[in-house]
């Protein structure tokens, strides 16, 4: 099959590793000038593990990712909740590690594809036998499959579903970034309190991932400075006030309005959603790098079954 994959993050790329051996034409196109992976810190819980293993790389995120056997949960005064001990349960131990080094692993594991940056779609007509797509650029093309892995605020659902799926706000604002801060932690420590939550996770090499939220449903804050999240988050005490009132300068923090997606169908004609295109999850239910790992291996073996 002749396949585009609109999309080089989380899900556009496992889809084509998945699909890569099995003698698709595949095409990447991602609308960035070079790879530019979002957000700061991943965390991969049981089932992304076990996806990784299905895709074969997760030895590969092994080598470069802090594996952890339990997660702690505090309240904002520090105090402790309680811990959920994977093995207990019966997980898969949970790892994690930057964005920047899990997107370097999926491109080195690309073989088959073609990848055209700077480039995205600008209209599809699904015809009886192929979907015409037109770019960005003023080419076009026809392919078998479009695969829309673009995103939460996906081209591809638009323009095959209809401006009128649309992204639906949380109400929560978020923070994202790395910090060398010394915690000493072993595990990951989620702290809860007032509307607010932190997680500090260790990602490797003495780094820790932050992920700091807030309930704004009125949308009040816009680009706070980061030398005022320390005084936004006042009630958390510990480790994790001291943290924020170390924030340099030179520190880059992501911030976001959360935003959820809840598509009816993930298929119409010859497109195909995948990943936040077709359901965004809250970053506290780390289930978004999970599920668009498991939507490529899906996919991918929905095909081979085909006749």
């Amino acid at each position: 099959m002749k396949i585009l994959i609109v999309g080089g993050g989380i899900a556009g790329l496992s889809a084509a590793i998945a699909l890569q051996g099995d003698g698709h034409d595949i095409t990447i196109v991602e609308t960035h000038d070079d790879w530019k992976p979002a957000g700061a810190g991943l965390h991969l819980p049981g089932n992304a593990m076990a996806a990784l293993r299905a895709l074969g790389i997760n030895q590969d995120v092994a080598a470069k990712s802090c594996a952890f056997p339990r997660l702690d949960y505090f309240d904002h005064r520090d105090g402790k909740l309680f811990s959920l001990e994977t093995e207990q349960l019966g997980w898969p131990t949970f790892q994690a590690l930057t964005r920047s080094d899990f997107h370097e692993i999926l491109c080195t594991k690309l073989t088959a594809p073609t990848i055209r940056f700077g480039l995205s779609v600008s209209a599809i007509y699904d015809e009886p036998d192929q979907a015409q797509v037109s770019f960005t650029d003023g080419a076009s093309s026809s392919f078998d499959l479009v695969i829309g892995a673009d995103g939460i605020n996906s081209t591809v659902r638009r323009l095959a579903f209809g401006a009128e799926h649309m992204p639906q706000p949380t109400g929560y604002i978020c923070w994202r970034w790395i910090t060398d801060y010394p915690f000493g932690l072993t595990a990951p420590k989620f702290i809860i309190g007032h509307g607010q939550v932190i997680l500090v996770m260790p990602v490797g090499g003495k780094r820790f991932y932050i992920y700091a939220s807030t309930y704004d449903p009125g949308e009040r804050i816009r680009d706070l400075p980061a030398g005022e999240l320390a005084a936004h988050f006042a009630r958390f005490e510990g480790p994790v006030r001291e943290m924020l009132g170390a924030i340099g300068t030179d520190t880059i923090i992501h911030e976001g309005r959360l935003q959820q997606m809840i598509m009816p169908e993930w298929v119409r004609g010859r497109a195909i959603l995948i990943g936040d295109a077709a359901h965004g999850t809250l970053p506290t239910m780390a289930q978004g790098a999970a599920q668009s790992i498991k939507d490529g291996l899906a996919l991918a073996d929905t095909l081979r079954a085909q006749p």
